[in-house]
């Protein structure tokens, strides 16, 4: 077991250094955009090795500081946004062995502590992945509740565009297109993508 104080340059490069998965704890506050974390995760988001997790307090979301659009962006970008019923204090999880935790448990102003092979890291990512709903990338929505972005994919179905090309087009990383296909065909109840594309077209939602 090791701990070590850490700043700015030290978090971003234990972030880069992921192999296989990030959970980012953010307490949602208001300064979302501006911390060192998230920056770091996000140029780590098109990466399709590693999975990227973003867990923020129901209560914040939709607040000026953390606005739907700037969540959808997010996702987008390939990143997995969850909502959790509670707050927990400013961390990364990464590989499920470095935790990187906030010293005053907001943002990384003052640095934070970094600890490797911590006997409670096991404990912390359970706490956050067990309490976290369905997010952005994995609710399936209802018919009512496609957005614009949705419709692009069903569009992308019902043409027979090849994932590849579909995702470049719209601008996101493949794991997630494929993913957005896979809960949109759950939405739609289809077996197939070219059924989905021909369901969407039928009941109207390419519209």
């Amino acid at each position: 077991m090791q701990m070590n104080f850490a700043g700015q340059a030290q978090i971003r490069q234990a972030i880069h250094g992921a192999r296989s998965e990030v959970l980012l704890a953010v307490p949602g506050d208001g300064r979302f955009d501006e911390q060192v974390d998230v920056a770091a995760a996000h140029g780590l988001a098109g990466n399709t090795e590693v999975s990227v997790k973003v867990f923020i307090p129901a209560a914040a979301r939709g607040t000026a500081g953390l606005p739907e659009h700037r969540l959808t962006a997010l996702a987008r970008s390939g990143m997995e946004i969850h909502s959790t019923p509670g707050r927990s204090p400013r961390m990364v999880i990464i590989d499920r062995s470095v935790v990187v935790m906030a010293r005053n448990e907001e943002d990384y102003s003052e640095g934070a502590v970094i600890g490797h092979r911590l006997p409670f890291t096991p404990m912390l990512v359970r706490s956050l992945t067990a309490a976290a709903p369905a997010g952005i990338e994995d609710r399936a929505p209802s018919e009512e509740e496609l957005n614009p972005l949705d419709r692009e994919v069903l569009r992308q179905l019902a043409f027979g565009t090849k994932d590849e090309t579909a995702a470049r087009e719209l601008g996101l990383a493949l794991r997630t297109y494929r993913r957005m296909v896979a809960r949109l065909m759950d939405t739609l109840d289809a077996r197939s993508r070219f059924q989905a594309g021909y369901l969407a077209g039928q009941r109207g939602l390419l519209q």
